[in-house]
């Protein structure tokens, strides 16, 4: 048991590190409803499509923190029987390819005003975060 608690505390303190989606989105709409699109679009990047209403406000869909990551096939030797010391190498997952990403919905008035910011869908992020999206916009 005692052991077992100094490895405990460890994971809770990584955990407690992360930040989640919705501290993401608190994060994100704190620094930028009321700033411009133009501004959030120079600093992130342009939005994959944009809707225009009829009162002249718009919605913006973006998507950014592109990033594929590979990992390598894992291995696990195991004995050929009980009683040999020969084994034999089996796979326990294949290799893949991991796509990083975050996506988000912008809505702006007629002016181009930033009225409301929010995740629509994003990936884990890189290591142990549990957000891509915070990863871009430095949220921890």
């Amino acid at each position: 048991m005692k052991v077992l608690l100094p490895g405990l505390a460890a994971a809770l303190l990584l955990v407690s590190g992360c930040a989640t989606t919705e501290e993401t989105n608190s994060a994100i709409r704190a620094r930028w409803i009321g700033q411009s699109t133009d501004a959030f679009f120079s600093q992130y990047g342009p939005p994959q499509r944009s809707y225009k209403l009829g009162d002249g406000s718009a919605v913006y869909n973006w998507r950014g923190g592109e990033k594929s990551i590979q990992h390598a096939a894992q291995y696990r030797d195991v004995p050929r029987d009980k009683d040999s010391k020969k084994t034999d190498r089996v796979m326990v997952s294949p290799a893949r390819t991991e796509e990083l990403f975050c996506e988000l919905q912008i809505n702006a008035n007629a002016a181009g005003s930033i009225t409301a910011i929010q995740t629509t869908r994003e990936s884990s992020g890189a290591g142990f975060s549990f957000s891509r999206c915070a990863e871009i916009f430095d949220k921890r």
